[in-house]
């Protein structure tokens, strides 16, 4: 029987195939006239590279991403020199955006039922928005001498500019939504079924941990690399140069990006299988039919009651807490952010050394993917666990449940080394930036805490303070990443397979919602001098996401540390 059901559903993707001349158009003739071949189902459907057209997509959609976003401040910087409020307005308008809708796309991705023309939608809606933003761009930087307006008044020039700006404004906010979409349909759709998909055949080394290391890692170096090539090139060049280079870039990627999609598609067989139907919830009674009758005319209060039901939904599963806490840590200022850099040059830090420490400190956030599928495999409970250090089968019925319940432990107890390890490394970086805040002699040291922090400094000099503040904020970079790649695996394995994106999205809506909460302390509490109280504000937001998550993890296992064992290893040394 299952033969036959296996045999009638192969038949239908490759009809599915046959009929869909946009899927024929992504590979080569040869591919296509092996995918509408019989094959056996048992045989590995997953081969090297597949998985190097998942990573060239995903590398392409990243690098584009990261070159747009951090280009996007310097040509505003360009086209409004003498203000921020420019920059300001940008900003505040794609956070609103990702945290009133991001969990709307979220929902939209589970309920569409073909995996790769959603991702194809998110590309094309993206690549779309920054060649057309950066049209814009080039208008808006060329304003100072641009022969297409010298006719026009002031005033009408300044409308247009205006006007132009708000057009670019709209198509960065298309920009910022798309950008999440496929980073969910990648993290939290693709990437678990193609790991599952994987362990239909020999691949051992495409588990989800190492797929997460993997395409986590590209992040971090497009992250990297991306805002230095730009600045080079406009340093060298220009700003429209730049603005140019942007543009062609998002130009020659587009169809690359959809292509290496299609391939992997094509290939793995569970991706092509058409999602469930996911039905919204809705009640039977009659409170919820007269509700349904009142919010039936009403757009905005059915999208509103829709955004309510999502977020009960994110609150009802078991590893909400972790996705909170991973959230909450976006409320900290102690990261190279725009307000730690604006400070570290207001205390008389040149550019040349921000930028130094803030390139170590990718180097570190790039070691937390070779890392982590180490260290999971290592603290998982039992040898027999470690021997198998990346292969996680949670997604596969077959597998040894008692495997997976130890890989489950390895990830909890690496996600909370990783926290301890920021909270551990933060702890010396705010009492530095304590002791560079009082150095000013503007500073306010008649508060008891500041008395007592500047008498339990242990900071004797300015050079000394300053290497420990950046040595120590680049370690934490690595509990952070930890962290974060192991809560990612969880939420992947933990939350029903047709409720990740909806779930993903609240999660990124509620990281939208702790950085706009960082950008208003940091305008409400915006002075240098001030700085102090910001960073012990984010120590604080640490803090409060380690007990969260500590919490959790001792809810989950019954306990967060062997005493017993750590007992026998204390006797056992001094034995």
């Amino acid at each position: 029987m299952l033969a036959v059901r296996s045999a009638n559903s192969h038949d239908n993707f490759n009809e599915q195939i046959r009929m869909d001349p946009f899927v024929l158009s992504l590979m080569p003739v040869s591919r296509a006239e092996e995918s509408i071949m019989p094959r056996d189902e048992a045989h590995g459907t997953i081969i090297s590279s597949d998985a190097w057209s998942l990573y060239i997509s995903h590398a392409l959609s990243t690098w584009n991403a990261r070159s747009y976003e951090f280009a996007a401040i310097l040509f505003t910087a360009s086209a409004f020199p003498d203000t921020l409020l420019a920059s300001s307005i940008r900003g505040l308008c794609n956070t609103v955006a990702a945290l009133c809708l991001s969990s709307w796309i979220g929902t939209q991705i589970d309920q569409s039922h073909s995996r790769l023309r959603t991702l194809v939608v998110t590309i094309s809606t993206n690549r779309a928005s920054v060649i057309l933003a950066c049209l814009g761009w080039y208008l808006l930087v060329e304003n100072n001498s641009n022969v297409l307006i010298l006719h026009f008044t002031a005033t009408t020039e300044h409308q247009f500019s205006l006007w132009l700006f708000a057009l670019v404004i709209c198509l960065g906010i298309f920009e910022k939504l798309s950008g999440i979409g496929n980073m969910i349909c990648m993290e939290r759709d693709w990437i678990p079924i193609f790991a599952s998909a994987s362990n239909d055949g020999l691949q051992h080394s495409f588990g989800l941990t190492h797929l997460n290391a993997v395409m986590r890692r590209i992040d971090l170096l497009c992250k990297l690399m991306a805002p230095l090539i730009i600045s080079m090139v406009i340093l060298v060049s220009s700003t429209t140069t730049g603005v140019v280079l942007v543009g062609l870039m998002s130009i020659v990627s587009w169809g690359v990006e959809v292509y290496c999609a299609g391939r992997v598609w094509i290939s793995c067989r569970r991706l092509r299988e058409p999602k469930e139907e996911v039905h919204a919830l809705s009640s039977t009674t009659g409170d919820g039919s007269l509700r349904s009758r009142i919010t039936q005319g009403s757009p905005v209060l059915d999208f509103c009651r829709k955004q309510w039901s999502q977020f009960s939904d994110y609150f009802s599963t078991d590893v909400w807490i972790p996705s909170l806490s991973l959230a909450l840590l976006h409320l900290s200022v102690l990261s190279y952010s725009a307000t730690f850099v604006t400070f570290c040059l207001n205390r008389g830090f040149s550019l040349l050394i921000v930028t130094i420490a803030r390139a170590l400190g990718s180097i570190v956030e790039v070691s937390s993917t070779f890392i982590v599928p180490f260290g999971v495999s290592y603290l998982a409970t039992s040898k027999r666990d470690r021997d198998r250090t990346e292969d996680h089968q949670g997604l596969l019925e077959s597998v040894d449940q008692e495997g997976v319940k130890e890989h489950s432990v390895g990830l909890a107890r690496s996600g909370l080394w990783g926290l301890l390890l920021q909270l551990v490394t933060l702890a010396p970086v705010v009492i530095a930036i304590w002791y560079l805040t009082q150095q000013n002699p503007s500073a306010d040291n008649s508060d008891l805490l500041s008395r007592i922090l500047a008498l339990a400094s242990p900071f004797t000099s300015r050079p000394l303070a300053a290497i420990v503040m950046f040595a120590f904020l680049s370690l934490s970079r690595l509990g952070l990443w930890v962290f974060d790649l192991t809560t990612q695996e969880i939420t992947q394995t933990e939350v029903q397979h047709d409720r990740r994106s909806s779930f993903a999205g609240t999660e990124m809506a509620f990281v939208s919602l702790f950085e706009l909460s960082q950008w208003v302390l940091a305008a409400i509490v915006s002075r240098p001098e001030q700085f102090h109280w910001l960073a012990l504000g984010s120590f604080t937001a640490v803090l409060c996401s380690t007990c969260m998550y500590a919490w959790w993890v001792r809810r989950q296992r019954g306990h967060l540390t062997h005493w017993d064992r750590l007992g026998k290893g204390c006797y056992s040394a001094k034995a």
